[in-house]
């Protein structure tokens, strides 16, 4: 409640929507994330997970070279 135009932590409660099985939920909340913090690594990195724990794997490549445009060190 505190942080609702976080970026990051937007895509974390996605993420965790995500895996409590909550999987349309989870990714509208780090689509959102994604809004605010369009170049945070971090959220790239997270809507990534979600993708490679869908076996969506096309599309977690795609998230994980954002967050590696971000962030090339990391």
């Amino acid at each position: 409640k505190k942080a609702t135009n976080h970026g990051d932590t937007l895509c974390l409660r996605g993420l965790l929507l995500f895996h409590l099985g909550k999987k349309a939920e989870g990714y509208e909340q780090a689509r959102m994330g994604l809004r605010f913090a369009l170049k945070s690594h971090v959220s790239w990195h997270m809507y990534g997970l979600m993708y490679r724990a869908d076996r969506n794997y096309e599309e977690a490549s795609k998230c994980y070279l954002n967050a590696l445009k971000y962030n090339p060190e990391d």
